[in-house]
């Protein structure tokens, strides 16, 4: 295979990690050698190490590479990165990322890289995720909310990749809350509904609601990588690679 793939989202808090790993998860059991990046990470230290993103992403697909390769830059201020890395007197250089990220490569088969936040959240004063998207040559997966407000929040992502010619493989939409009342059944079905005409992309999903998260993270993940979705998400990714 030999192909990477940067999972972004509509915004933060939508399971870009869920489905980062529940997608690594698969195409290991698949046979596919799989390596994981998440070049960024904030809101994380020491004492949190274990629940931190990219130590889940590790954990969960058992890779023996150290934490700092699979996570070049970790801040501990919950901020958007380029406060996080000027609060901490650091700079984020996109081409220590790439650096890596190549070094990387050339181990996988495939290579799913985690963003930070959504595409325009900027990670230095001149460069945003979707530079970074684009400086590492990798087609994009956006992860979204399936309930009010993930129309607007999938096509301004969707938007915002294409002004960056930054190809788009699917939009996977994600409960990140229990639709219990009628209401929310009908806002996602129609939220849903109304993005699978309009995005322009393949629309995945909505993936279940995982309750318990992130206390539940192994079962979630293992319960996802069994789903049609991530089935179908992986065979898109296969599709790209040749």
């Amino acid at each position: 295979m030999n192909h990477g793939i940067f999972i972004t989202g509509t915004d933060t808090g939508v399971g870009k990690t869920l489905v980062s790993a529940a997608l690594a998860l698969y195409l290991k059991k698949q046979g596919i050698t799989v390596g994981v990046m998440k070049p960024i990470e904030t809101g994380t230290s020491p004492l949190r190490e274990t629940r931190s993103d990219a130590a889940r992403l590790r954990s969960i697909i058992e890779s023996d590479e150290p934490l700092g390769a699979i996570r070049p830059y970790a801040f501990e201020l919950p901020v958007a990165p380029l406060a996080a890395a000027q609060e901490e007197g650091q700079a984020i250089n996109l081409e220590t990322i790439k650096k890596v990220y190549r070094l990387l490569s050339t181990r996988y088969d495939s290579m799913i890289v985690e963003g930070v936040g959504g595409v325009r959240v900027p990670i230095t004063p001149k460069s945003t995720v979707a530079d970074l998207i684009k400086s590492l040559r990798l087609p994009a997966i956006v992860v979204g909310r399936s309930g009010l407000g993930g129309i607007n929040h999938a096509l301004l992502t969707i938007e915002a990749l294409r002004q960056s010619r930054i190809p788009i493989l699917a939009l996977v939409l994600n409960q990140t809350e229990s639709a219990r009342s009628a209401v929310a059944r009908l806002q996602q079905r129609t939220t849903v509904e109304i993005l699978r005409k309009l995005a322009g992309v393949p629309v995945l999903g909505p993936l279940p609601y995982e309750p318990g998260m992130p206390g539940r993270f192994r079962p979630a993940v293992q319960h996802l990588a069994r789903s049609a979705a991530i089935t179908k998400l992986a065979q898109l990714v296969r599709r790209s690679a040749r």
